[in-house]
């Protein structure tokens, strides 16, 4: 399968994974509530038909900074559907609430009242037991009690959902794709700490860092947003939830930005990072609805991140900035293709895929930075090695031997290698040899630093090497007298420097 097939197939499963839900869910969303407000005594079920009660939609209910009264009527037909299995009433939203079914109280969840401190807070997500022996062959009343003063933000519709289904966990249908988020999760920390640990290791610590805090907001972003598939939280911890998704998501946005703005503006880096910052924080107050704010604080850094790269563009053509543009491209594209049916797990995988594409980018300009690193050192070496040769050849370049009795004079220069051999050591010149009367390590330190210990047993003159060949795990040298000296494994690396610094 082509990489844009698998892309385009992960992104139709995280789309629709809501549909492949076990246990149908009948849901009352649909239905016509009363809806009564100022009701004088709570303690009994309110008259429906008073000028203080009007029909509304489900969706527009608002119980925030207030106590209402809601009636309606559970169909028939969603009875009959479940008519074999144990029922359960999920009631999804920010409220405290009470159920009546047919006037009896069938449970709560905390308790609703007309003050803040007078109200037990309830959970966000509830399932109420709905006893079979309650329900009526043709007419089913269901009156809820609901409050909601202790939430932090008011929020456009905190009302979510309300069904019937079978009882068991009102978590199941809450973000049933938690599970697979889990392992984006996880994919962001493994991210984090490589990202984490280059930051600490790297000499340029710009990129990685700023990766690594990407990395960091986008696992953390992912784990908030699935968190309410997890954890049954009290319906005040939802604002700070949302509060936390939207933060998260400007801290990756602005990232994102520094980290092109490094990148690719020329001149006027911090102008582009602070003017992009600015401006996402003015979109992002300007709209209502935390869905769409979050959205933008990606989106708009993006844009100006965009339009940076066509500015670079245009001052000089590069196929790296290209390359970035197309990304960001699919990237804005595909948000903007799934933003009226958008869902959370299709935004972190694009996510994810941005920051593999940047990952990828990430590892090459670094081995690029190595490959430069390291033939900065070979020159370097070289350089040093031939001003070593310099002074050397300024030095005597004569040595006195001790052999058989007398001392002989021989230039450094004629010598291809040494050899010990048990007390002495065989001197090889380039038409004879001497037995020299000492360690090979005595020898070594008179002699100029063109000459290189290669084994316990040879030190070799570099100037006379014409290659080095390896013959499986071991290595040789072979010199211009056709010599072959062998190389021990543990000196291997510093030879090879060596040779290729000459």
């Amino acid at each position: 399968m082509r990489p844009y097939h698998a892309c385009i197939s992960i992104i139709f499963i995280l789309m629709s994974s809501s549909v492949f839900s076990a246990d149908p869910i009948y849901s009352l969303n649909s239905q016509i509530f009363i809806q009564c407000s100022h009701v004088t005594s709570p303690a009994i079920l309110p008259d429906f038909s008073q000028p203080n009660c009007v029909p509304i939609k489900f969706r527009d209910i608002d119980p925030q900074s207030s106590e209402l009264w809601l009636h309606t009527e559970i169909p028939n037909e969603t009875i009959f559907a479940l008519s074999k299995k144990p029922l359960g009433l999920y009631l999804m939203g920010k409220a405290a609430s009470v159920i009546y079914l047919n006037g009896v109280i069938i449970g709560n969840n905390g308790q609703p009242n007309s003050g803040a401190k007078k109200e037990a807070v309830g959970t966000m997500d509830h399932v109420f037991y709905v006893p079979r022996a309650l329900l009526r062959a043709q007419k089913n009343e269901l009156v809820i009690h609901l409050s909601g003063h202790n939430g932090y933000v008011d929020l456009s519709y905190p009302m979510h959902f309300i069904g019937l289904a079978t009882y068991g966990d009102s978590k199941r249908f809450v973000q049933s794709h938690s599970t697979l988020g889990l392992i984006f999760v996880g994919m962001f920390v493994l991210s984090s700490l490589y990202y984490g640990s280059l930051a600490l290791r790297s000499e340029n610590k710009g990129n990685p860092t700023l990766l690594f805090l990407m990395s960091f907001f986008g696992g953390s972003q992912l784990a908030v947003e699935i968190s309410r598939g997890l954890v049954n939280y009290e319906y005040p911890t939802h604002d700070l939830r949302l509060i936390s998704v939207c933060l998260l998501a400007l801290g990756f946005g602005l990232s994102l930005l520094t980290l092109l703005s490094i990148k690719f503006a020329d001149t006027h880096k911090l102008h582009w990072i602070y003017a992009g910052a600015l401006l996402t924080c003015v979109i992002v107050l300007m709209f209502p609805g935390f869905d769409i704010k979050t959205n933008l604080a990606i989106v708009v850094p993006i844009l100006v991140s965009f339009v940076l790269i066509i500015v670079n563009l245009k001052r000089q053509f590069s196929w790296h900035a290209l390359k970035y543009l197309a990304v960001l491209s699919v990237f804005l594209f595909t948000v903007i293709l799934t933003f009226r049916y958008f869902h959370e797990l299709v935004f972190y995988f694009l996510v994810a895929m941005l920051l593999a594409y940047l990952f990828i980018q990430q590892a090459s300009e670094y081995s690029m930075e190595l490959e430069s690193a390291q033939a900065e050192k070979t020159l370097r070496a070289k350089l040093e090695f031939k001003l070593e040769q310099m002074q050397q050849q300024q030095k005597s370049e004569t040595l006195n031997i001790h052999s058989a009795g007398k001392i002989e004079k021989i230039t450094t220069q004629d010598i291809f290698y040494c050899q010990a051999s048990g007390d002495y050591v065989e001197i090889y010149l380039q038409s004879r040899e001497l037995l020299y009367s000492g360690s090979l390590k005595s020898i070594a330190e008179q002699l100029p630093t063109t000459f290189v210990r290669v084994h316990r047993s040879y030190v070799v003159n570099i100037d006379k090497v014409v290659s080095m060949k390896r013959d499986g795990e071991n290595g040789y040298l072979v010199l211009s007298n056709d010599a072959q000296i062998p190389v021990s494994r543990r000196m291997m690396p510093q030879v090879r420097e060596t040779f290729s610094a000459h």
